[in-house]
C-alpha cells in the first residue's frame, strides 16, 4: 500500500466526527468505505459478538466493486473455534490463502468460497478492553501477501471506528437525556396548570356567585330600592378580579411559545408572583424579597427559571399543613444569581432528602416525583448549583445559584 495513502486515510478517519442528528450506521459506513478504498479490498465488514461472545453478527459491509452496503449474517463460534481463538488471541489476523491457513479455513465451505473471498487481514474492535467485534478486510481473488503498513492500518481502523462509535453512544444518550428532561418540564407543566385550574375555577366560581347576587339584587328592584351605583362597583370588581384570572391563564399558558431568550430576574418574580398568589392561597402566606438590580439576569431561559420557581414553590406549600408562610429570595452574588425559597412547613428527615432528586420519588400521595428533579435537571443543564436545608419541624429552605448572564 503506498505510504501516502496510508497516511491521508488515517488522518481522515481521525477526523472523523459523528454529528448528533446522525446514527451508528452513517459513520461506520465512511469508515468501511473509506477502508476499502485505501487497502483496495472488495469487501470491508464490521462484525459484533452478541453478550456471551458466541455469535459474530455482520453490522454492516461494504463491497467496493458494487459500491453497496449490505448487512444480517451470523457465525457461530461452535462452528468455527480456530477462527474464535485467533480473534481472541492475536491483535490482526493477517492470512494470505484464507481457504487453506488453519486460522480461517473452516469458514471456507460456508462463507469464503460462496464470497470468492481468498484472503483475510481482520483487526480486533474493543471497548474498555473488551472484545466487542472484528472489523473483517476481504480480498477477492489471488491470494494476497500484506505488508507491514497494511496491518497497521487495519490496527488504527478498529481503533478508530471504536473512538466513533463511542462518541456516536454519548451523543445518542445525550439526546436521551434531553429529550427526557423535556418530558420531566412538559409532565410538571402539566401537573402546574391542572393545579392552577384548580384554583382558577375555585376564584370563578366564587365570582360567579357575586355576580348572583348582584342579578339577585336587580331582580328585585321593584320590591325595594337599589343602589345602582353599588351593584355596578360589584360588577366592575368582579370583572377586574376576573379579567386578572384570566391574564394569569393566558400567560402561563404562552410561555412555551416565546423566544428562548434570558429575562431579568426581577421581570420573571413580577411575571410569576400572581400565579403564585393563587396557587398556595388558603394554605400560605408568599414573601418575596427582591434583592435584585434592574438587569440581573441568569443564563437560563426564563420559562425555565419560571417552571423551577414553581416547583420549588409547589413543594414549599406541599409541606405545610394547615398555613404558613414560604419565603422567596433572589440577589446577585458575585458571577452569580441565587434563588431561595424556604418554608415553616414540616420538614424533612434525612432518609428523604437523600433522595428527593430521584426521579419519580415522592412522600405525596397525589404527587409525580418529577417536581424536584425536573429543578435539578435545569440546574445542572444551566452549570448551576442548588442546595436544601431541612429539619423536621423546621422547615426546609433551597438554594438555588445560576450563573449570570
Amino acid at each position: 500500500m503506498d505510504r501516502v495513502a496510508f497516511e491521508t486515510a488515517r488522518l481522515e478517519l481521525a477526523r472523523l466526527r459523528v454529528k448528533p442528528d446522525s446514527d451508528h450506521e452513517l459513520a461506520l459506513s465512511h469508515v468501511l468505505r473509506l477502508s476499502a478504498r485505501t487497502l483496495k479490498v472488495d469487501r470491508v465488514g464490521y462484525w459484533v459478538f452478541d453478550e456471551d461472545g458466541r455469535t459474530l453478527t455482520n453490522r454492516l459491509t461494504y463491497t467496493l466493486s458494487s459500491d453497496e452496503l449490505a448487512a444480517g449474517d451470523v457465525l457461530q463460534g461452535a462452528r468455527y473455534p480456530a477462527y474464535w481463538a485467533a480473534v481472541r488471541q492475536r491483535r490482526v489476523i493477517a492470512v494470505d490463502d484464507a481457504q487453506a491457513d488453519v486460522q480461517t479455513r473452516e469458514l471456507t465451505e460456508t462463507y469464503l468460497r460462496p464470497l470468492a473471498i481468498r484472503s483475510m487481514l481482520d483487526a480486533p474492535v474493543f471497548r474498555a478492553g473488551a472484545l466487542i467485534g472484528v472489523v473483517c478486510h476481504e480480498h477477492v481473488g489471488e491470494p494476497r501477501a500484506w505488508t507491514a503498513d497494511e496491518l497497521h492500518f487495519a490496527g488504527s481502523v478498529a481503533d478508530l471506528l471504536s473512538m466513533a462509535l463511542e462518541q456516536a453512544d454519548r451523543l445518542m444518550a445525550e439526546a436521551r437525556l434531553r429529550a427526557f428532561l423535556g418530558m420531566m418540564i412538559a409532565a410538571e407543566q402539566l401537573e402546574v396548570m391542572e393545579r392552577l385550574c384548580r384554583a382558577v375555577s375555585h376564584d370563578f366560581a366564587n365570582l360567579f356567585a357575586v355576580v348572583e347576587l348582584v342579578a339577585g339584587a336587580l331582580a328585585q328592584a321593584g320590591e325595594r330600592p337599589v343602589r345602582a351605583d353599588e351593584l355596578a362597583g360589584s360588577l366592575r370588581s368582579v370583572a377586574s378580579v376576573g379579567s386578572g384570572l384570566l391574564q394569569q391563564m393566558r400567560r402561563f399558558g404562552a410561555r412555551s411559545d416565546t423566544p428562548p431568550t434570558t429575562m431579568p430576574l426581577r421581570q420573571v418574580l413580577e411575571r410569576v408572583v400572581p400565579i403564585l398568589g393563587t396557587l398556595t392561597r388558603d394554605v400560605a402566606t408568599v414573601e418575596v424579597v427582591d434583592e435584585l438590580g434592574d438587569h440581573d439576569a441568569a443564563a437560563v431561559h426564563a420559562d425555565q427559571i419560571e417552571q423551577l420557581i414553581l416547583n420549588l414553590i409547589l413543594n414549599a406549600r406541599d409541606a405545610i399543613a394547615d398555613s404558613g408562610t414560604i419565603r422567596v429570595g433572589a440577589r446577585r452574588d458575585g458571577d452569580a444569581v441565587v434563588v431561595e425559597v424556604a418554608d415553616d412547613g414540616a420538614g424533612m428527615p434525612p432518609e428523604v432528602v437523600a433522595r428527593i432528586w430521584e426521579p419519580y420519588f415522592t412522600t405525596k400521595p397525589t404527587g409525580t416525583g418529577l417536581g424536584l428533579a425536573t429543578v435539578r435537571a435545569i440546574v445542572d443543564e444551566a452549570g448551576g448549583s442548588i442546595a436544601v436545608h431541612s429539619q423536621l419541624g423546621a422547615g426546609t429552605r433551597f438554594e438555588v445559584r445560576l450563573p449570570a448572564a
